[in-house]
């Protein structure tokens, strides 16, 4: 399933005409309805603010995987946004869980601003690759290959690749947010 037909379902299961969803994500109807009918892709800003509005995580538009125990390398739920310079894998079947794992891959040299999420969370990283410096609060800190850090998902400014390889980490997120 697409991303505009689950948008398209969910918006309708909730009861909401495109101006409605527009409003309460901060997007024109026009374009809601070209993401609908598939003629242009959302930015991963306007994709967070759509599964915000339609009160589902952003995996959910995206995941292509069907509910189960074991999630095999080969199927995974994977989604590049090239505006950001991130990739995502989904690393758990679905969204009925407690928790979320993700695999973040950031090109060299490119950093994520946090977006404020819907609802509070307790998020840890393990750096698979790479070189990170993430802020957390006021705090800087700068991890390599085999170092994790936890925190609340609330205190998370930014992150990103500070050397000239693909930064590769492994992130659980609990409760569920994209």
């Amino acid at each position: 399933m697409d991303i505009g037909k689950k948008v398209n379902e969910r918006r309708k299961e909730l009861g909401l005409n495109l101006r409605e969803l527009g409003e309460l994500c901060g997007l024109t109807a026009g374009f809601l309805s070209q993401i609908e009918n598939d003629q242009v892709s959302p930015s991963l800003n306007s994709l967070q603010s759509i599964a915000t509005a339609l009160k589902v995580p952003m995996f959910y538009l995206i995941n292509n995987t069907p509910s189960g125990l074991v999630v095999k390398a080969d199927e995974r739920s994977k989604v590049f946004f090239p505006d950001s310079k991130i990739g995502y894998d989904l690393l758990t079947p679905d969204f009925s869980r407690q928790m979320m794992s993700i695999i973040i891959r950031l090109n060299p040299f490119s950093k994520r601003i946090a977006m404020p999420l819907a609802r509070s969370t307790e998020q840890w990283m393990h750096i698979l690759s790479g070189k990170m410096r993430i802020i957390i609060d006021t705090e800087t800190f700068e991890l390599t290959k085999g170092d994790t850090i936890y925190y609340d998902g609330d205190l998370l400014r930014e992150f990103g690749s500070i050397n000239d390889e693909e930064l590769e980490i492994i992130c659980c997120i609990t409760p569920p947010v994209f």
